[in-house]
């Protein structure tokens, strides 16, 4: 994988955390396909080998570290299928939480928005915010574009197939400032 892979180093680490088995071969398989994590998988897989002494008992921290994870966990329920059937205004809402404006939710929940022009740090956040993985989100927005429904009723003329364009365009159709345009485009 390149350094600008769309998966997140969470999203790596937490399939190898499903997938490792000591011995099995694992760690050298993700290692090779993700070496810019490399000192995290060590780490993480060391982790996963040690061995516990079921007789003890869990600390406090211990226990809210188990209980944070398992929020987190619980937290990541969309689907790409949740995502496609999700409603125009969980995309809106989540525009307005980045600071995003409507226009660009609606273009996001439509995939009207050529995903590689996003800035990674948006797609992160936006996933976070839809409690999707990026690796989900990435899918969903890889879909075809849509045209949406409510939009070509009301239209009096015959709406044409919808077309990606780029993240900035969006921006700059919705009346964003240079100002806002560059600290979000540039993470300023």
């Amino acid at each position: 994988m390149t350094k600008n892979s769309p998966i997140t180093r969470e999203d790596v680490l937490g399939a190898f955390a499903m997938d490792f088995e000591p011995g099995a071969g694992v760690l050298e398989r993700y290692l090779s396909q993700y070496p810019e994590y490399s000192p995290q998988l060590v780490d993480l897989s060391r982790e996963l080998s040690r061995e516990f002494d079921d007789d003890r008992q869990l600390s406090a921290d211990d226990r809210a570290t188990v209980n944070s994870g398992m929020r987190r966990l619980q937290e990541r329920t969309a689907t790409l299928q949740s995502l496609r059937e999700a409603p125009a205004k969980m995309f809106t809402d989540a525009a307005k939480t980045l600071g995003l404006p409507i226009q660009a939710g609606l273009a996001l929940r439509e995939r009207r928005i050529d995903a590689s022009t996003i800035p990674s740090r948006i797609v992160e956040k936006l996933a976070q915010v839809l409690r999707a993985s990026v690796a989900v989100l990435h899918a969903y927005l890889a879909l075809p574009p849509q045209v949406s429904q409510l939009r070509a009723s009301k239209s009096s003329t015959k709406p044409t197939a919808a077309e990606r364009v780029s993240f900035e365009r969006v921006l700059r159709d919705a009346g964003v400032g240079e100002e806002a345009l560059s600290k979000l485009l540039d993470g300023e």
